[in-house]
């Protein structure tokens, strides 16, 4: 029997112990190569593009000749305005890739020495970071979709007699869908939604899923006309079996297991306002689990410094200025608005890279 990767040593290229043992200039050195690996780690100005730039001295601080504005190498990224160090981010960074089905706050704040409020916004970035990468993603060949519910039925009473009715028929309010489309490749990509019911995926379904690709679903309803809209439809009764004439759903179920331990062993709960940074987070996390977890750690740290701060994380503990609560206010006043058009609206949560990716 095989060795499962995860289990050889191809799969560990970096330790907490490695970072752990950098001082802050070794770390800094780290983090300016990484931030500006475009140009072989010479510093370029983030607002004008040019590398005529030069470095202050006394303080980790640059500043273009071009249009004059100093910069540092978090300048402009999701790590602005930050108050740890940069050994402790990179540290952060190390410990959150490192677990397989994720990293609750909790542990990360304790393994850091930090509030818990400082590793949930950070843990929130990286998975930001995650989902900019997998929002990038066409699926083509072979897709299997599924979904499956997370939040939970209520729990029925112990004595018959105090049960009013059936208690796995009635879920909490809190109660959402993750729908997940995955290549049947090896290296197959994925992506996920975090919708009210199955149905409702299906227009980020199409958009995502190429036309001419052979989708494979269960026999739901919310699948039903999908060999109108796709080149094949293949279909499987699971009343009747799992595989039934070599049709199955195996991979994107293997891949909605790992989400039930991440949300019941790790998270314990996934809030409904952060589900779709969970289901990015764990499709990222899925996808590249063959990689040995230095790629992982480059592949995060890269595109968070050239991500743009996001506004939703922005004083997120703290009372939010009123540009941001504009903002939040016009986004649901236009939801509602397409609601009662009866268009769909966007998802609880969705994620894009800056246009000059």
């Amino acid at each position: 029997m095989g060795q499962h990767f995860l289990l050889s040593a191809k799969a560990r290229s970096i330790s907490v112990r490695d970072i752990a043992r950098l001082g802050e200039e070794e770390s800094y050195a780290l983090f300016r190569s990484i931030r500006f690996s475009e140009n072989d780690g010479a510093p370029y100005c983030p607002h004008c593009g040019i590398d005529a730039v030069y470095e202050y001295r006394a303080r980790r601080l640059f500043k273009c000749q071009g249009c004059e504005k100093q910069f540092s190498v978090t300048s402009g990224t999701v790590f602005r305005s930050r108050k740890m160090s940069y050994a402790d981010i990179m540290l952060a960074v190390v410990l959150f890739v490192n677990g397989v089905n994720g990293n609750a706050a909790l542990r990360l704040s304790r393994d850091l020495g930090c509030s818990y409020k400082t590793a949930f916004v950070l843990s929130k970035k990286l998975s930001r970071a995650m989902a900019a990468m997998q929002a990038e993603t066409i699926l083509t060949g072979t897709v299997d979709i599924d979904g499956v519910y997370i939040g939970g039925s209520v729990r029925q009473e112990n004595l018959v007699a105090d049960r009013k009715s059936d208690g796995r028929k009635k879920f909490n309010t809190k109660r959402r869908s993750i729908v997940t489309a995955r290549e049947r490749r090896p290296g197959g990509r994925s992506r996920s939604w975090v919708v009210a019911t199955e149905g409702a995926a299906d227009p980020y379904i199409k958009k995502v899923v190429s036309a001419a690709a052979h989708v494979v679903t269960d026999e739901a309803p919310a699948y039903s006309r999908y060999f109108l809209h796709y080149e094949e439809h293949s279909t499987v009764n699971h009343s009747v079996g799992l595989v039934i004439d070599g049709v199955h759903t195996n991979l994107v179920e293997a891949q909605h297991s790992r989400i039930r331990r991440a949300e019941r062993g790790v998270y314990l709960r996934i809030s409904g306002n952060h589900a779709q940074r969970f289901a990015d987070e764990l499709s990222w996390r899925d996808d590249f689990r063959r990689l040995d977890n230095g790629q992982q750690f480059r592949m995060v740290m890269s595109r968070a410094l050239i991500l743009k701060p996001d506004a939703e994380l922005t004083g997120y503990w703290q009372t939010r200025p009123e540009r941001l609560r504009e903002i939040g206010r016009r986004r649901a006043l236009r939801a509602l608005t397409l609601k009662r058009r009866g268009r769909p609206s966007a998802p609880i949560s969705t994620y894009s890279a800056p246009a000059n990716q």
